[in-house]
């Protein structure tokens, strides 16, 4: 698809069209899902202008891609959950394994912190989440091992655990809880 012209006021009056041409109003639960993942995918963005790591910008990347694809999947408003596969989900839990290999146990909580980069991993992580609950809503009816929901849950997993990881290879300190 070319976008040749952004500005179409279709929108003026509080519907838009999902891929396959539908209309619903911009309030409706697909349109929460789309807008929390592409959120997601903006904010992985900023994590991506301040990165100084090279694979971990690369599979930043592929999960910008895997978010674009689960938002098409959903603008297609389609019943099967085959956009995400059990191989998407077993590579973002041994990325989240592989990251919290050598870190420490947490004690106590940490409080979202560190460099610009970190930080705005724990940004995602929160969006990730927020995404999540849109799209169980948006899936109530088959939450049961929807992939779907799978993905966006690993998802934030995985953001809290690559900024640990990251905060402990550049000897950051994390901040923890304070009762």
């Amino acid at each position: 698809m070319r976008i040749t012209k952004v500005t179409t006021r279709n929108g003026d009056s509080g519907k838009t069209n999902l891929a396959k041409g539908e209309k619903v109003l911009k309030s409706d639960d697909i349109i929460h899902a789309l807008g929390e993942i592409d959120e997601l995918s903006s904010v992985i963005g900023v994590c991506l202008a301040v990165s100084d790591d090279s694979s971990i910008s690369s599979y930043l990347m592929k999960i910008q891609n895997n978010l674009f694809d689960i938002g098409g999947h959903i603008s297609m408003n389609l019943n099967d959950n085959s956009i995400v596969n059990s191989e998407m989900i077993s590579e973002l839990e041994n990325q989240i394994n592989f990251l919290n290999e050598d870190l420490d146990p947490l004690k106590e909580f940490i409080l979202p912190s560190g460099n610009q980069f970190s930080a705005n991993l724990h940004v995602a992580r929160a969006v990730a989440r927020r995404a999540e609950r849109s799209t169980v809503q948006l899936y109530i009816d088959s939450l049961v091992n929807n992939p779907v929901i799978m993905y966006l849950n690993r998802l934030s997993d995985y953001f809290f655990v690559l900024s640990r990881y990251y905060n402990k290879q550049n000897n950051i300190p994390e901040t923890t809880w304070k009762r």
